[in-house]
């Protein structure tokens, strides 16, 4: 589905943007979880395509779009999203953001670069504490573990990268993970979000807890909290049939000034 697209300049980054759906549609931006890749919204996509305009990025380092010479951090990563959305007319469209691309979607929001119609996270941490138990679990993985656990989408990388090198990856990702401080995590700055939120989580998310997404729903004026049972941080990819109806209501709701309803 998102196969077919082209390359826009972010910086120094040349970042790889493909889009599917109607394309007078209403705009949806997808942003991708860390060490994935734009074909990880394939499942929902099928979903919000007849309605809606899709565009979807492969983030710097990942599917198409070459890592460059840039520290990764979020807020590296929410920089080159606002140079795309700029490059696009998009800052105001609605973002749905997995994982990493969730966290990226809430520094967008917070930092006022973009004012996206509505967000949806999805196994998207507000904040990471240093005592958190998914630190410890991200300094235990390696590349190589990483590979036999995911070798598929390693695969898939290693194919369509212009330049491939999935160890550096690896390693910038996992500290961009355990990073800390103003290029980390948005933490405190959510409370600034104005747009309308809906935070969906697995309850079998072995790195997002129930209670880290109910404080991230608690702190953004307005938020919406979708918790799924028996479903885990991939839950776009394996239950996209049992997020997709919440969306589209969460969506609809949405008046033409831009709150939910």
């Amino acid at each position: 589905m998102f196969d077919r697209g082209r390359v826009i300049s972010a910086g120094e980054a040349a970042l790889y943007v493909a889009e599917a759906g109607r394309r007078d549609g209403a705009p949806i931006v997808l942003l991708h979880g860390g060490l994935g890749g734009r074909s990880d919204f394939e499942p929902l996509a099928a979903h919000l395509a007849a309605e809606h305009r899709l565009v979807v990025l492969d983030s710097r380092g990942h599917g198409r779009s070459p890592l460059g010479d840039a520290v990764l951090s979020y807020r590296q990563l929410t920089e080159d999203v606002a140079a795309v959305l700029a490059a696009l007319d998009l800052g105001d469209a609605g973002i749905i953001g997995h994982s990493d691309g969730g966290i990226v979607a809430l520094r967008l929001a917070a930092s006022g670069l973009a004012r996206p119609r509505f967000l949806v996270t999805v196994g998207a941490h507000g904040s990471l504490p240093a005592d958190d138990p998914t630190r410890a679990l991200y300094r235990s993985v390696t590349a190589a573990g990483w590979r036999e656990m995911f070798p598929a989408e390693v695969a898939r990388y290693e194919a369509e990268n212009p330049a491939p090198d999935f160890e550096r990856l690896f390693e910038a990702v996992r500290a961009m993970w355990l990073g800390t401080g103003p290029d980390a995590y948005p933490d405190q700055s959510v409370r600034r979000i104005a747009a309308p939120l809906l935070v969906v989580h697995g309850d079998e998310d072995i790195l997002v807890s129930r209670a880290q997404a109910f404080e991230l729903a608690e702190g953004v004026a307005g938020a919406r909290l979708l918790n799924l049972p028996f479903a885990s941080h991939t839950v776009l990819q394996d239950s996209p049939a049992e997020v997709a109806p919440a969306l589209t209501r969460f969506i609809a709701g949405i008046g033409r000034d831009g709150t939910a309803g």
